[in-house]
């Protein structure tokens, strides 16, 4: 702003509305006051005097009640007129618009979230607040956390909420193993990403899934397919190109399209590189994940295979799941065994609770000690061996929201 004078002169305001209604009542008031005295100070003798509105027609009533009556009268209109635009309902605030900036496809993370819109709280009744201030984010997609989550072990519930995602992170027990939920809402399809260690299709290097998480920023992360540790099964699609097709016979791999949407490819289909390309053309995909089993396709619960080729998922192991509920809507499922809940379960087992989410998409990841979820670059459930494992690629979500603002 420039320098202005102390005594600079002040712009004229125009006049208010309530000025302009008791200047068009109150002048014609004062000339039919005026009119009326008039025509009683000359009227002719003998003549009778008419009322000028129904409380005047008393005979007997003198010139000054007669206009002290009407005045009254004309007053209250006045007054009614203006009490209308002095307490006249003003239109609702409109909110500021959200500016979101979505995230290059090449960017290597994304960017930093603001650490004052992480919270956690013990009670999930204390989460009706925050998910009424993320209602502009959810609209009408229903929550498959509930304010009436019965959690494992008095463990908190943790939350992250700005104007691009929202995501709220807890335990429950189900089945004698313990389940760690991560939903997250986002508001552009950029914000479902993939990293690959040292950001790079084989690599080599391995990392914790914290690790990696913090490198790329991540709100919520979850461990991926950990293809490094497995060369020769299913589609493998990073920053859409196919790097490799193998072992589709017995390999099921869910694709991230340009809208974040889950598809899925089932075994023995895109058994060549170039189908599989021109599948990845066709449907702009972003990136794969090549695990599986599939367990839930279009809501409809999938009937798990005989034999598949990685898993064990027959046997109990600690399972994940990247599942989609709707547009833009997610939930990251791990399972695993913690205090009082001694199992890990069978993907059979995994599979129906998964399921009861409500999901429309549902896709096992790899399982056993690669299985974590991280919020705010910190390991939230309990890892096989009560420990993490290095592995070579994570799923994360991110903030849309450029750091500073």
């Amino acid at each position: 702003m420039g320098y202005q004078p102390k005594y600079a002169p002040q712009k004229k305001k125009g006049p208010s509305g309530a000025a302009v209604v008791l200047a068009l009542l109150l002048v014609p008031l004062s000339l039919v006051c005026t009119g009326k005295l008039l025509s009683f100070l000359y009227h002719t003798p003998g003549e009778e005097i008419q009322a000028v509105t129904e409380p005047m027609k008393t005979p007997d009533m003198s010139i000054s009640e007669q206009i002290g009556d009407f005045a009254s009268i004309q007053l209250q209109n006045a007054e009614a007129a203006l009490d209308g635009v002095l307490h006249e309902t003003q239109p609702p605030e409109t909110e500021p618009p959200r500016v979101i900036t979505p995230i290059p496809a090449d960017a290597q993370m994304g960017p930093k979230p603001d650490s004052t819109k992480y919270g956690q709280v013990q009670n999930p009744a204390d989460m009706e607040s925050v998910l009424k201030d993320a209602a502009f984010l959810l609209k009408d997609d229903p929550m498959y956390f509930s304010a009436s989550a019965e959690l494992f072990a008095d463990t908190p519930v943790r939350y992250y909420l700005d104007d691009s995602i929202f995501a709220v992170t807890w335990k429950e027990a189900h089945d004698k193993s313990v389940y760690t939920f991560s939903e997250v809402k986002i508001a552009d399809p950029s914000q479902l990403r993939r990293h690959l260690s040292d950001g790079a299709f084989g690599s080599g290097k391995l990392y914790y899934p914290t690790e990696m998480a913090q490198t790329v920023n991540a709100v919520v992360a979850t461990s991926g397919d950990f293809y490094a540790n497995r060369p020769a099964f299913g589609i493998m699609a990073y920053e859409g190109q196919v790097k490799r097709t193998v072992e589709v016979a017995y390999a099921e791999t869910c694709y991230i399209d340009d809208k974040g949407d889950m598809i899925f490819s089932y075994m023995k289909e895109l058994p060549t590189q170039k189908e599989a390309q021109a599948f990845l053309d066709e449907n702009n995909i972003n990136f794969s994940l090549a695990f599986g089993p599939i367990l839930v396709d279009n809501y409809q619960v999938r009937e798990l295979p005989n034999v598949y080729g990685v898993g064990e998922i027959r046997e109990e192991y600690a399972r994940a799941a990247l599942c989609q509920m709707a547009p833009l809507h997610y939930l990251v499922v791990v399972a695993n065994w913690e205090g009082d809940q001694p199992d890990d379960p069978t993907v059979e087992r995994f599979q129906k609770v998964v399921a009861a989410t409500g999901c429309k998409m549902a896709y096992c990841l790899d399982g056993g000690q690669t299985a974590t979820v991280i919020m705010d670059g910190e390991l939230i459930n309990r890892p096989a061996k009560g420990e993490q494992r290095r592995i070579s690629d994570i799923v994360y979500f991110a903030t849309a929201i450029p750091e500073g603002g």
